[in-house]
């Protein structure tokens, strides 16, 4: 099995809001070989933009912290990840990173993980694990 991890997911996770410790066991299980673990690239500069308005040490922090668990960020390279990304948010409301997001884990058939988004309703094919409510 494996997991893409939304911003939003690993948000939860380090402002420790409702959800976090499902978070923290997933990325336990990323380090423990029992799955495996993805982050769109799109989606880490996301999450270090976010965290750097607060402070860029810890964008830094969380970025090494996200990587020590064992997630591979993936890279847009191939043309049918930014194609599914951008066709995902022509017919989807939702935003850039969380087209890049979904059409990671589409691509990889992997779970989605995130929080309480409702933007990723409706997308075929997306199978999604949310981790707050």
């Amino acid at each position: 099995m494996s997991l893409v991890f939304d911003t939003q997911a690993l948000l939860v996770l380090y402002l420790d809001e409702d959800g976090a410790d499902r978070v923290a066991e997933l990325l336990g299980q990323v380090l423990g070989g029992k799955i495996k673990g993805y982050m769109n690239i799109i989606n880490m500069a996301e999450l270090y933009y976010i965290l750097g308005r607060k402070s860029p040490k810890i964008a830094e922090e969380k970025e090494r912290n996200i990587r020590s668990f064992g997630v591979k960020l993936v890279q847009v390279r191939d043309n049918s990840l930014w194609k599914e990304a951008a066709m995902l948010k022509a017919s989807h409301r939702l935003s850039l990173a969380d087209a890049f997001a979904a059409a990671t884990a589409k691509t990889l058939k992997s779970k989605l993980v995130t929080g309480d988004d409702e933007e990723f309703e409706g997308i075929d094919g997306l199978r999604i694990e949310r981790v707050s409510a």
